[in-house]
């Protein structure tokens, strides 16, 4: 799976997704996006996870997600490609 994301990544698509968030972001927990910091997720990944799932992207994060070929997000963040895929992964749940 992490192949087939990293292939429809689009950065100029990610940063126009993601600066959606950024009103939001401005008004999420300082002690969420230090934690996210701390655990090395990027802060933009960690901006539109944060808002959308609040503090319980800390337990998704960890988890097995089929979506992700069974792997964990944490798992593709530990490339760049991995992170790059992730992205791609996150623009396509659904909302």
């Amino acid at each position: 799976m992490k192949g087939i994301y990293l292939k429809e990544f689009n950065h100029t698509s990610w940063d126009s997704f993601s600066e959606g968030f950024e009103e939001l972001g401005q008004k999420l927990d300082p002690a969420w996006v230090e934690r996210a910091r701390l655990q090395g997720i990027p802060a933009d990944i960690s901006r539109v996870l944060l808002c959308e799932m609040g503090e319980y992207v800390f337990e998704w994060i960890a988890k097995d997600i089929p979506a992700l070929g069974d792997q964990s997000p944490a798992v593709y963040l530990e490339t760049e490609e991995g992170a790059k895929a992730l992205r791609a992964a996150i623009m396509r749940m659904p909302r």
